[in-house]
């Protein structure tokens, strides 16, 4: 049987036909069911062999961050392609990846290919793996199709936009060993590790609260409408949130801005629902994931959360509509308060029973122009104690947490750039539970966070269990379940490739 014959006789090749903008090709000759042929085109690597790299989204987090970082390793791996439905930002990073490589290599001909749609990047069987660089409302689907493609997986967090796609992706991840590195750098970064390890090992006792701060919201963005620029498909951009039609009318506010001089700014999405839920799962994915981390369930959760916010003002033309002021109680085994509120200054504070604490945060480290601020003060410090000596390290520490190293076995002490080596490491090892911030780990903090939004959207305090990943709530766990609209759907990605999204969910 051709390849032709086996996607029709299973039912593929009329999915592909009903939605060509969305499904990924992937290759399934000889299979004899499609869920055979997932992940069977991942390579073994030698050891001069580079790893190629494609980048899904050329927007802030792309251009600021995460490709300058990993074209660093260029004796691990290479950018070979971008990819961007916005046009002036498809053509500013091929610019930029080629000029970064023709500097770093000292060449003058590197070359990049540009992609409008995802898909054709991930139809490439000779692109080994994928930055997912998107805003969040575009995580899941782009990760699965990934996951699909056999490619190995970089995903900015927040890992998921609701808690259902991220069981999916994390589920799929595991079953098709992708190796996943998840944004989260902070588990990269040397205060977080060493606090939290101190902390892992009883340095101040048994834990009884512990205080986060993720910043403020302001309200902003125009409610006018704009025409939408030549050559951008806004529709798609849209995705699996509500259409054009529904009212969600172009606004560069509601997007991200049209001046590539300015792509480093913060986009209008990541204070707009339902693209992104604010401070909540913005920062809250990075400072969240260490407080689990810390407290040793990052493979599991709170039993309950509680608390209020206050929403955006959204009179006078003003567009975003996340939260501002929010005061959120999550409560661990063991009794385990963890305070989410903005009167917090930025960071992580563990508290033991007998008031000796352990703090973290970033310090004067800007990794993105909108970083928050250090304090003018200068008071608030990297890594702090109630007592100096809480911070002396442990000699041999009990629970040892995971830290990268780099590929040739030798130690490698903690830094932000750490964190992308690690990925690449663990693709040439094949190795999914290398990484730092893996998929499940990275699923269970975004968990949370999500959790969060949902106590504050409904209203009401909501218990959670971790194991079932369900509220109790009819209200509540409507918001579990992952976006679609028409083709844009995770069920229709999986379907077309003959999984059943019942076994992933």
């Amino acid at each position: 049987m051709n390849r032709r014959s086996f996607l029709k006789n299973a039912g593929i090749m009329g999915a592909i036909s009903a939605f060509p903008s969305i499904v990924p090709s992937i290759c399934v000759s000889g299979c004899r069911h499609a869920e055979a042929a997932i992940g069977m085109a991942k390579r073994k690597y030698g050891p001069n062999d580079l790893i190629n790299v494609g980048v899904i989204g050329q927007g802030r987090i792309a251009i600021t961050m995460d490709m300058p970082l990993l074209i660093n390793y260029t004796g691990k791996a290479r950018i070979v392609a971008v990819c961007d439905l916005d046009p002036i930002r498809r053509a500013n990073g091929k610019s930029f990846v080629e000029k970064k490589y023709n500097e770093k290599l000292k060449v003058d001909d590197y070359r990049v290919d540009a992609y409008e749609n995802f898909e054709e990047l991930l139809a490439r069987k000779d692109i080994d793996a994928v930055m997912i660089c998107l805003p969040d409302h575009w995580h899941a689907i782009v990760a699965v199709s990934a996951i699909i493609a056999g490619k190995d997986v970089w995903l900015q967090k927040p890992f998921s936009q609701t808690i259902g796609e991220g069981r999916i992706i994390a589920n799929l991840a595991k079953k098709y060993h992708t190796v996943m590195q998840v944004g989260s750098w902070q588990r990269s970064n040397t205060q977080f590790h060493d606090v939290c390890e101190l902390v892992r090992n009883g340095r101040i006792g048994k834990i009884a609260k512990v205080e986060v701060g993720i910043g403020l919201d302001k309200a902003g963005g125009s409610s006018t409408p704009m025409p939408i620029p030549t050559g951008f498909n806004y529709d798609k951009w849209l995705g699996p949130t509500p259409s054009e039609a529904d009212g969600a009318f172009y606004t560069e506010t509601r997007v991200h801005t049209q001046n590539i001089k300015r792509v480093g700014d913060r986009p209008g999405w990541i204070q707009m629902a339902p693209y992104g839920w604010g401070m909540i799962t913005n920062w809250g994915a990075h400072h969240l994931d260490i407080a689990q981390w810390g407290l040793g369930f990052e493979d599991s959760g709170p039993n309950c959360v509680s608390g209020s916010c206050e929403w955006m003002d959204t009179t006078g033309g003003k567009l975003w509509n996340v939260h501002t002021t929010y005061d959120l109680h999550y409560f661990y085994p063991g009794n385990i308060d963890l305070h989410v509120c903005n009167q917090y200054p930025m960071g992580v504070k563990f508290i033991g029973e007998n008031g000796e604490w352990l703090y973290c945060m970033r310090g004067a480290v800007k990794v993105t122009p909108s970083d928050p601020d250090v304090p003018a003060n200068g008071k608030m410090q990297p890594l702090m104690a109630s007592k100096n000596k809480l911070l002396e390290p442990i000699a041999n520490p009990t629970v040892k947490l995971k830290e990268p190293e780099v590929y040739d076995g030798k130690s490698a002490r903690y830094n932000t750039s750490d964190h992308w080596g690690n990925w690449l490491d663990g693709i040439r090892r094949d190795d999914p539970d290398y990484t730092v911030t893996n998929a499940e780990h990275a699923h269970r903090s975004t968990s949370i966070c999500s959790l969060g939004n949902m106590c504050m959207k409904t209203g009401k305090a909501l218990n959670w269990d971790p194991k079932t990943e369900r509220t109790g709530d009819a209200d509540a766990d409507k918001l579990l379940k992952p976006f679609e609209r028409g083709p844009y759907s995770i069920a229709n990605v999986l379907k077309a490739n003959g999984l059943d999204i019942k076994k992933f969910a």
